[in-house]
């Protein structure tokens, strides 16, 4: 069998051609293989979260790539160096403080396996320059979107990057829930002094649904002077909500001032294309696979959010094992998102939508199809979007009129110019084809 060293660097190699430069220098480089004896291979890494991440996302990749080099299996096993802690002054907690565990975090919710669209790419760009910056600009962040629009995502990836760069500061994920119930607990028993030291002396404080804060004023009351402590120490905040502070009822206005001094960044429903990138990344994850026509129909059939359509791929390989077949089908997936889908709200079109669309289409900033601009780059897209309100949604020329402030004459005019190029124009008729289908997912 091949020296230790000799192996680990066969590994290296094969999985930094695997995986992403981001991912490899994160999780896969920092590894030290500490020895091989036998059948069994030891690897030490720095901290829990990277030993998690190891033994879950990245262990079969890793026995695969071993057994490769060593020319036989091997078993893997992980350890966690032993920090020093005397470090840093002595700030470093016991393993028992639940603060420096960590153990809220989720190793499988990573910027890696987030899947970045037009719907939520600042909120994205936001969470990593916290999780790498902390505390030097957007303190604090705030996300807030629907259910299931992946902020829980984003907030325990910026503390499991947070953790990962810098792993002698302490990090506390929670929900308002919690800290309410703690909060009245540490009353109870009468620790509000321990309740306050938990929450205050942490260099990063991620919060989850804090609207739920709104109803409860004591919690509120408390929750104002640990944000205070926190960012008058110049640490990191971040926090998510499914609605904007202005917005939250009950919710005390020096919050709102508090909540609104740094970055709010809002996460959106996905739209088409994104919904196609999350279900490839989804089925590429579990390492099974889909024909694309199957991805395709969850993608034009499940709109509202990312949990549902990893509930959508669930639901149809539930229904494979049902029947027992390792051949998906369209037929397959149809009959298993039938009752889901016929109960799914549609899409409100409107002519403010089909505007939208035509000026996504044509890269035009939006608003431009509502100017007096006629140049031919806004009126050709204008008179598009004309036909399309009359043929898409039956509007009258006087109702399309009001809505791009012309006269039912000119809107007469612009769908009979379009009607005409149409009949003789096969690109023309492709492009609207486009838009339609576009106006009909998203």
């Amino acid at each position: 069998m091949r020296e230790l060293n000799e192996v680990w660097d066969s590994v290296l190699k094969q999985m930094s051609e695997e995986i992403s430069s981001v991912s490899f220098e994160t999780w896969i480089k920092p590894v030290t293989p500490v020895s091989l004896d036998g059948n069994d291979i030891v690897l030490s890494v720095k901290s829990s979260l990277s030993k998690n991440m190891l033994m879950t996302k990245f262990r079969s990749m890793i026995e695969s790539c071993l057994e490769l080099a060593a020319g036989t299996s091997l078993t893997l096993n992980v350890v966690v160096e032993e920090e020093d802690k005397n470090s840093n002054n002595g700030n470093i907690e016991s393993e028992d403080d639940p603060i420096t565990r960590k153990s809220e975090l989720n190793p499988r919710y990573s910027f890696e396996n987030f899947v970045v669209g037009g719907n939520n790419n600042l909120a994205y760009g936001a969470a990593i320059a916290v999780a790498e910056t902390p505390g030097q600009k957007y303190n604090p962040l705030f996300l807030y979107g629907g259910s299931g629009l992946g902020k829980t995502h984003l907030l325990q990836a910026i503390g499991n990057r947070y953790s990962e760069l810098y792993p002698n500061r302490k990090v506390l994920y929670t929900t308002s829930e919690k800290f309410t119930y703690e909060l009245v607990t540490a009353i109870r028993e009468k620790t509000n002094q321990d309740f306050r030291n938990k929450y205050r002396n942490v260099d990063l404080l991620l919060v989850d649904d804090i609207q739920f804060l709104a109803t409860k004023e004591l919690a509120q009351e408390e929750f104002f002077h640990t944000f205070n402590a926190i960012y008058e120490a110049g640490n990191q905040i971040v926090l998510t909500s499914d609605r904007l502070p202005s917005e939250t009822p009950h919710l005390t206005d020096r919050l709102k001032g508090r909540f609104q001094m740094g970055l709010i960044a809002d996460v959106q429903p996905p739209d088409y294309e994104t919904r196609l990138a999350i279900l490839r990344a989804k089925i590429e994850d579990e390492y099974f696979t889909f024909d694309e026509e199957i991805i395709e129909y969850v993608a034009d059939n499940i709109r509202s959010n990312v949990r549902d359509l990893e509930g959508a791929v669930k639901r149809i390989l539930a229904y494979a094992g049902i029947e027992r077949t390792n051949t998906i089908s369209i037929e397959l997936a149809q009959k298993a998102l039938k009752e889901i889908i016929s109960t799914l709200p549609q899409r409100n079109i409107t002519t403010e939508v089909i505007i939208d669309e035509v000026e996504k289409y044509y890269h035009l900033p939006q608003g431009s199809l509502k100017t007096k601009k006629r140049s031919n780059d806004v009126a050709y897209p204008r008179h598009i979007a004309m036909y399309l309100a009359r043929e898409v949604l039956g509007e009258s020329y006087p109702q399309i009129g009001d809505v791009f402030g012309r006269d039912h004459s000119t809107v007469m005019s612009a769908v009979r110019k379009v009607k005409s190029n149409l009949s003789g124009d096969t690109e023309l008729a492709e492009k609207l084809q486009e838009l339609v289908d576009n106006i009909r997912k998203n």
